[in-house]
């Protein structure tokens, strides 16, 4: 049985942070942060905190949860399930309430993330096709009733992040490109000809609209996560499947139908994040790209416009990273418990209270601002 704990006073943060009128209630100022945790005794919930770093509210999950899609109108947050997990849960803002649960079919799992429609009728989500080579879909699931309609082609192999550009219409796919079935886990079982690409397409029709691969030199290197910025850009985050001593780019921005290009970063920076990016966000005002790499205890940043690496902070096993409350403001999430603000001033926080540090923060953080 799936269950949601909410304290009333979180109720009200949270629907101030999101905007919503409350008769008798008092502004809160700060943002509210979705995200999977998992505690001591194994429990997996998707969680929401305040910016002071309290429960706002909690709903069980049967398994570890990993990326969120927020609706249009911020009312309503889905967790997906990790990879290669089958259910994922839609629950009301700011109530937490749960609003219906999503179970992939019999021969699909998903593979952790999800975007709405620019309407917020349809929700989207990444699956593995793993009874048909590992064709890449994406699942389309009607978000009045939580029933799947449709799927259309990712154009790849393992879609992992997807999101909708501003226009509503136009879905950008990370394709992996990393063949995997649920008979064998998370075993990866094509390394040596694995295919990644960046992928836009047409939500409506299904159409491919653009598609991007790295050089050849760059084959091992996989496109995992997304983030989108102003009317057409996109920040990408990569893993690469070679040796951690190799110097590869693990980061690259492309803008409209323009090329990918990976950026310039430290020449110890292999080294220190062990060639794995594992979550990528950009700041509210869109100049500012945060990348985590969890295996190295880090977390870096590069301008958005000048393509340039403005340095990096040390957060122990820190994956989870969202926009913070003013411009220039992140906010970083442990897997070992806790989290932190770093602005571009180059000041980093930890924000307070136990209920941060008594839990396992998972991959993936997001801002209700």
């Amino acid at each position: 049985m799936h269950s949601m704990v909410i304290d009333r006073r979180r109720f009200l943060v949270l629907a101030a942070a999101a905007g919503l009128p409350l008769k008798g209630a008092h502004a809160a100022e700060g943002p509210v942060f979705l995200s999977a945790r998992s505690d001591a005794a194994g429990q997996h919930v998707f969680a929401a905190f305040d910016h002071q770093g309290a429960k706002v509210f909690e709903i069980d999950l049967p398994g570890r949860g990993h990326g969120i899609a927020l609706s249009p109108d911020k009312s309503i947050a889905v967790m997906m399930a990790r990879r290669p997990g089958s259910f994922a849960v839609a629950a009301h803002l700011p109530s937490g309430r749960e609003l219906g649960w999503l179970t992939a079919p019999p021969d699909r799992h998903f593979h952790g993330h999800a975007a709405f429609s620019g309407d917020g009728r349809l929700l989207f989500t990444s699956e593995n096709d793993f009874e048909n080579d590992g064709r890449g879909v994406i699942g389309i699931w009607d978000s009045a009733t939580w029933r799947r309609v449709g799927e259309i082609p990712s154009y790849g192999i393992e879609p992992h992040d997807i999101r909708m550009r501003p226009d509503g219409r136009t879905l950008v796919v990370a394709n992996g490109g990393i063949r995997t079935h649920p008979g064998y886990g998370r075993a990866k079982l094509n390394i040596e000809d694995m295919d990644s690409s960046l992928v836009h397409l047409d939500s409506r029709t299904g159409a491919l609209l653009g598609q991007w691969r790295l050089d050849e030199s760059l084959r091992l290197l996989s496109m995992r996560h997304l983030a989108l910025f102003g009317q057409d850009g996109v920040a990408l985050a990569c893993q690469h499947q070679g040796g951690e001593d190799e110097a590869v780019p693990l980061v690259g921005f492309q803008h409209g139908s323009g090329a990918l290009a990976l950026v310039d970063q430290p020449a110890d920076w292999a080294g220190q994040t062990a060639n794995y990016a594992g979550s990528i966000c950009v700041d509210r005002s869109g100049r500012l790209a945060a990348a985590s790499c969890p295996r190295g205890n880090r977390v870096g940043f590069w301008d958005t416009a000048s393509k340039r690496f403005l340095g990096s902070v040390k957060i122990p096993d820190g994956c989870g990273v969202a926009a913070g409350a003013g411009a220039g403001e992140i906010v970083m999430s442990s897997g070992l418990g806790g989290a932190w603000t770093w602005s571009e001033s180059g000041e980093t926080a930890e924000l307070p209270g136990r209920y941060l540090r008594s839990g396992r923060w998972d991959n993936h953080l997001l801002a209700l601002l």
